[in-house]
């Protein structure tokens, strides 16, 4: 867990400290309910919709079409950016919840996505509906987000790969991953975590199970699905296979891949 929460405090002062504040421009009255708190539009730029950026500096600097409801953290403490400063992303419907959540943002975020403290900080790929939810889980990632994937803490922190609909769930699920992640796969804590390969539908369930594997091929449909299942496996791995519960006496994953 301390690397996690070192991610996470390197993050806060990333957010703290490295946003630089632009020129002031002169903003026309807001639509009801939007632009709550101090500075909350100084310098927006982007069009807004009604009870959005709220909260202190909540749209400072924002170049971005604001929707409905979206961009708000009321509780945004002093000396810390507010939930969409400088972002320059479209931003759906009741999107980007919580302090410093698309801080930064340069990509366009679906409909009650982007949910959680820095859940999008400095996050440059496209987010579907309700994906990236949790805090730091899509910081500085850069890979295209499905619907309802990358759910929980630092689930995608820094993911470079495409990740399916509903895939990417549990802790670090798919922090530092490199290859395109299709639908229903990588769930579990540190399920994807540095995975280099491909991994095909419906595979990588369980802590660890995928975790560092496929560095010389793609993981198959429906393969590595168990605790440790193929950790640190080079690939490639077939459809169907290295499916199970780890070894009872070693703890060994089924496929796992253990240096002699």
């Amino acid at each position: 867990m301390a690397h996690q929460s070192r991610a996470l405090v390197a993050l806060l002062l990333i957010l703290g400290l490295a946003v630089m504040l632009l020129p002031a421009v002169a903003l026309a009255a807001p639509p009801a309910g939007s632009c709550i708190g101090v500075d909350a539009c100084t310098g927006n730029t982007g069009s807004l919709q009604t009870d959005a950026c709220v909260g202190a500096r909540a749209c400072l600097n924002n170049a971005g079409s604001i929707n409905k409801k979206a961009c708000q953290a009321p509780d945004t403490p002093v000396g810390v950016g507010g939930v969409c400063q400088q972002n320059t992303g479209s931003v759906g419907v009741g999107a980007c919840q919580g302090i410093g959540a698309c801080s930064v943002n340069q990509g366009a975020v679906s409909k009650e996505g982007c949910d959680g403290q820095l859940a999008c900080l400095l996050n440059r790929g496209a987010v579907g509906e309700g994906a990236c939810v949790g805090p730091g889980v899509c910081s500085g990632n850069s890979g295209r987000i499905s619907k309802h994937a990358c759910q929980g803490f630092l689930a995608c922190l820094l993911n470079h790969g495409t990740v399916g609909e509903s895939s990417c769930v549990g802790e670090s699920a798919c922090q530092d991953n490199q290859g395109t992640i299709s639908k229903n796969s990588c769930q579990g804590d540190f399920a994807c975590q540095n995975t280099q390969g491909n991994v095909s539908a419906g595979s990588c369930h369980g802590e660890r199970a995928c975790e560092s594997a496929g560095s010389d091929g793609a993981i198959g449909t429906n393969a590595c699905n168990g605790d440790g299942a193929c950790f640190n496996n080079p690939g490639p791995i077939a459809a169907g296979t290295c499916n199970g519960d780890p070894n009872p006496i070693t703890g060994v994953g089924v496929c796992e891949f253990v240096s002699p």
